[in-house]
């Protein structure tokens, strides 16, 4: 995480009343300062995010993977009727789930679970800590990519409005964001993380009855996303679409030197 800022004052007068210390010939430093290298991961995923969008797949061949892999699930306009009934069916367990919903709503909410259940802290874990922010930031790119895509047969597929659009009995717990639902970028993101988690931190169980940390980072990202169903904003098609487009693309990010290092980097921590 990154230190909370905080006000400090040097007045203009400071170097009127206290002299420089003799042992200070210059003000030149030796060794010269260096700045840290795990600065602010979340600015600092940027750096993988370019990584990801300048490889030589991108945009062509890896976005119709991604595009082909969301519209594998089929169109939502298919059984509209029957995931709105699902909708509804899961409304009563908004009481049971009501904190965690609304702690999820946004990504740092979501990020959280991951931390938690892992006991990952950015200061003593910062590749792991850098490693979700990373994989969360190019989640959000390919989601937004994804969301903006005209449809190519002419239905609402990855334009499709919000469940509340089309039907009056879906009342959401939140105001839905003010972006298409499919796919749904819970699910992708959380998907993509438990991947990476896997990937970094999910040593195989050992002795009877251990759950391995694959079994419960998978449980994480697909309740992340089932709660977006309960809370009436996002159709189980659009989790779906979700879960399937990070599939593919958890190895695309793999094809980047930076953010495979980052991976190995994070092994080291768990």
């Amino acid at each position: 995480s990154v230190a909370p800022t905080q006000v400090r004052f040097n007045t203009a007068d400071y170097r009127k009343l206290v002299q420089n210390p003799p042992q200070w010939p210059s003000l030149d430093v030796n060794p010269a300062p260096r700045f840290p290298p795990d600065w602010d991961p979340d600015l600092r995923s940027y750096v993988y995010l370019n990584e990801f969008v300048t490889r030589a797949t991108w945009p062509v061949a890896d976005l119709a993977a991604l595009r082909a892999a969301a519209l594998a699930v089929g169109f939502p306009m298919v059984n509209l009727d029957a995931q709105l009934r699902v909708m509804l069916d899961r409304s009563p367990d908004r009481d049971d789930r009501f904190a965690e919903i609304l702690h999820q709503h946004d990504a740092e909410g979501a990020i959280s679970y991951f931390l938690g259940m892992l006991a990952i802290d950015p200061a003593r874990h910062p590749k792991t800590y850098l490693l979700i922010r990373v994989t969360r930031r190019i989640g959000e790119l390919v989601t937004m990519i994804l969301k903006n895509e005209p449809d190519p047969v002419g239905h609402p597929g990855f334009r499709l409005p919000r469940p509340s659009q089309f039907c009056p009995a879906i009342v959401p717990m939140t105001d839905p964001p003010m972006t298409p639902a499919f796919p749904a970028g819970h699910a992708l993101e959380a998907t993509l993380i438990a991947l990476a988690l896997k990937d970094a931190w999910a040593a195989p169980a050992t002795g009877p009855g251990r759950q391995s940390r694959r079994d419960m980072l998978d449980y994480l990202a697909f309740r992340i996303g089932e709660n977006r169903i309960i809370a009436g904003l996002h159709f189980p098609h659009d989790i779906a679409a979700g879960n399937a487009v990070a599939r593919p693309c958890y190895p695309m990010m793999l094809a980047g030197p930076q953010f495979a290092q980052l991976v190995i980097d994070a092994r080291a921590e768990s």
